[in-house]
């Protein structure tokens, strides 16, 4: 697929009366707590439609009275005057939060291990305003937006005031961009109008990809690049790592330590700190490997498919920050029409580049050598994480050159190079070796 949908978001905060806008968003999770028992308890009956409008509907039924429907429960009393748009809003959330829970318990059911899966009614939602109903006269140049609030016992539209600088990134970058609606949220003590975007953008076809930047992201070093061509030329490398960011981070976790040792569990303010250390270090990462790639040409970005299980704390802190920074490298690449693909990360590190095998790591070499570093067969020490990316975009090209090639020519490649027929055993050398295998056959069939 050539031709993709970006989406993107961009918070506008709002100045002006913002305890209607409390008082709204109050009303609007009171009402959410109201749906979603009526939306249990009638699921049997809602599961039935094929499509969410007609959930919805069949919902709105149950707790809104018109000329020709009388209402099941009395939502109208409870909610005097509820904006029609909103009470959609509030439906539509409260589909999606029974539907969760009853897949949760359906999953859960066979071997009912663990505690049941409780279907809660408190949620620290925010509302969808939906233009012409919500919102109204959305304009950058007087910086104004007319949000419908809950003030003085009835819904009315109010003017707030939006920053400067939110209106002239607006007309600077996304006047060309389709707004969807906002959603109005609150952070600390400020409220935000946050907008959605959307662009259309037309990607690189597969087969005219020739060059990458293949990515090791490792727990010493933030990321490993190199650039590799389809013939399995290394043009380039590059080890990110930003040392000031992990000193931070590790002052905050030793302080959270601290506090723990001394008694203390609530570390809130801490442990928010840590997470918009970690946030801060991938944008940078997935920022760095973007530059380093389009300085070079590359034509995708390819990563390992990382899924970590269990426990251990820290590789699911890296997990984390793993899928922070393939989320902003994809709209990093994706907006300039590149690619990211992702291929099995298993064994990257253990086989050498050069096809000679396993290879020892870290203390299995001698008991002070850091895990960083690994000996070949041959008795050669090279790094893992830069041996990892040379293997991650042969992997890619591997796979690529076997869509590309009949059956025929795959049967005999695979026979030349039988590494190859598994990707978990695919290196660099196999990349090389089946290129001059395809080579040869080419030339042997227009001869």
């Amino acid at each position: 697929m050539n031709h993709m949908k970006l989406t993107s978001s961009y918070a506008m905060k709002l100045n002006g009366d913002l305890k209607a806008l409390e008082n709204s968003i109050t009303i609007y999770r009171s009402a959410l707590r109201f749906i979603i028992p009526i939306v249990n308890t009638h699921w049997d009956e809602l599961k039935e439609y094929e499509f969410i409008n007609q959930r919805m509907a069949h919902t709105e039924k149950l707790i809104h009275s018109t000329n020709e429907n009388k209402a099941h429960y009395n939502f109208d009393d409870e909610f005097p005057k509820f904006p029609s748009y909103l009470r959609r809003s509030v439906i539509n959330k409260a589909l999606g939060i029974v539907s969760s829970y009853r897949s949760n318990l359906e999953n859960w059911e066979p071997d009912r291990k663990g505690q049941a899966p409780k279907l809660s009614l408190t949620h620290y939602a925010y509302p969808a305003y939906y233009k012409g109903n919500l919102f109204r006269n959305f304009d950058p140049i007087r910086q104004t937006i007319e949000l419908k609030v809950f003030k003085h016992g009835d819904w009315v539209y109010k003017v707030y005031q939006l920053k400067t600088s939110d209106c002239t990134y607006y007309q600077t970058y996304l006047t060309g961009k389709k707004q969807n609606v906002p959603i109005i949220q609150k952070k600390g003590r400020r409220f935000y109008a946050t907008f959605s975007y959307e662009e259309d953008t037309t990607l690189i076809p597969e087969e005219s990809i020739n060059r990458i930047c293949s990515v090791d992201l490792g727990l010493g070093t933030d990321a490993t690049c190199s650039i590799i061509d389809k013939d399995g030329t290394v043009y380039a490398r590059k080890f990110i790592s930003f040392s000031k960011e992990h000193d931070r981070l590790e002052t905050q976790l030793g302080r959270i330590k601290r506090n723990q040792k001394r008694g203390s569990r609530h570390n809130k303010t801490l442990w928010r700190k840590v997470a918009g250390i970690s946030q801060d270090i991938a944008d940078k990462t997935a920022r760095a490997i973007f530059e380093f790639g389009n300085e070079h040409g590359a034509d995708a970005y390819i990563l390992e498919y990382l899924d970590f299980t269990g426990k251990n704390t820290v590789k699911r802190a890296h997990f984390w920050r793993y899928k922070r920074i393939y989320k902003v490298l994809c709209q990093k690449a994706h907006r300039n029409g590149l690619r990211v693909s992702r291929v099995n990360a298993r064994n990257t590190s253990r086989l050498a580049f050069d096809g000679s095998g396993w290879s020892k790591r870290g203390r299995e070499i001698t008991p002070n050598t850091p895990y960083s570093l690994m000996q070949f067969t041959t008795g050669k020490i090279y790094n893992a994480d830069l041996n990892a990316s040379y293997n991650i975009g042969a992997r890619y090209f591997i796979r690529s050159l076997f869509k590309t090639v009949t059956a025929t020519q795959r049967l005999v490649l695979e026979a030349k190079v039988p590494q190859a027929t598994k990707r978990s055993t695919c290196t660099l050398s196999h990349l090389i070796n089946l290129r001059s295998e395809l080579a040869v056959l080419t030339a042997r069939t227009q001869a």
